[in-house]
């Protein structure tokens, strides 16, 4: 197995590649690490056969920027090693205007969303309704607002930080506001869920903080199939995706995220993920052997 991670001080500090490194070790795998294109591969190439699957951990800003990790899971996906998540995959997670219109073309339900350059009048008369960064994660740069001038204000604020240096927001997102949900995230693949880990949201918050969960619980069968369903109309094999559950019940898909970060205290979290990579290493392993 290949894990295509940064190796830069501000993310290995977060302990993601070594989580997988290690539940992925745990289920009998050999790992290697790599962050760019090694030296001598624009000659060689990758080596044939080394690889029965690559996970490329490729974070947002990375895919916005070109940066090296993003090249190597390109190269690695042309050059015919199977992809955990390919490299469509990767960029239509990474940007959530890109995310909605795949759902909204699959039929998944989801929260309406508008680009706000695109919006003359409120969509949603009397109604607050989310700005958020297509780009970004963490829940970060996230806003309840009210009208258009509140909306194309925050929205300033943003162009002004990135010509300052600031993280890139990428398009202004205007959602439909659904009020004090539960937040579920899942780890999914086209046709299998982990448990659900619901997110933490104090009482009135707009988003989740930490990685507390409040309640862990089997997937109902209506969750667990838009979970996959998520996953499947991106194209991806295994992603980390946000469900929102309404207080009438209703189901929501929120994003979805193709280098998603596992709870590394919880090792039945590692266990699922590293099992459920293993699954997809193995079906593309018979898929050569059969061509």
């Amino acid at each position: 197995m290949l894990l295509v991670i940064t190796d830069e001080d501000w993310y290995e500090d977060a302990g993601y590649a070594a989580a997988w490194v290690r539940a992925l070790e745990e289920q009998g795998a050999e790992v290697e690490r790599l962050a760019r294109v090694p030296a001598d591969w624009p000659v060689a190439g990758p080596p044939p056969g080394r690889y029965d699957l690559a996970i490329a951990h490729v974070l947002v800003e990375e895919v916005v920027a070109y940066a090296p990790t993003f090249a190597l899971a390109t190269l690695l996906e042309a050059a015919g090693v199977p992809l955990l998540n390919p490299v469509t995959s990767l960029v239509a997670s990474a940007d959530k205007l890109v995310t909605h219109a795949v759902w909204a073309a699959a039929g998944v339900p989801q929260p309406a969303a508008w680009d706000l350059a695109r919006v003359r009048e409120w969509p949603m008369p009397g109604r607050r309704m989310v700005l958020k960064p297509s780009l970004g994660d963490g829940a970060r740069y996230v806003e309840l607002v009210g009208d258009l001038d509140a909306a194309r204000a925050v929205e300033e604020s943003w162009r002004a930080d990135e010509a300052a240096g600031g993280h890139r927001r990428g398009t202004s997102l205007l959602q439909e506001w659904i009020a004090e949900p539960a937040c579920a995230r899942v780890f999914a693949t086209p046709t299998s869920t982990s448990l659900v880990y619901e997110k933490s949201r104090e009482e009135g918050a707009l988003v989740t903080h930490g990685t507390v969960y409040p309640r862990v619980y089997e997937a109902p069968p209506e969750m667990a199939q838009l979970a996959s369903r998520m996953v499947a109309a991106l194209s991806g094999g295994l992603m980390g995706v946000d469900v929102l559950v309404e207080p009438d019940g209703r189901l929501v898909a929120l994003e979805a995220n193709a280098p998603f970060g596992f709870d590394v205290t919880d090792p039945e979290q590692g266990r699922w993920v590293a099992r459920a990579a293993l699954d997809v290493a193995g079906r593309a392993a018979v898929r050569r052997a059969a061509a």
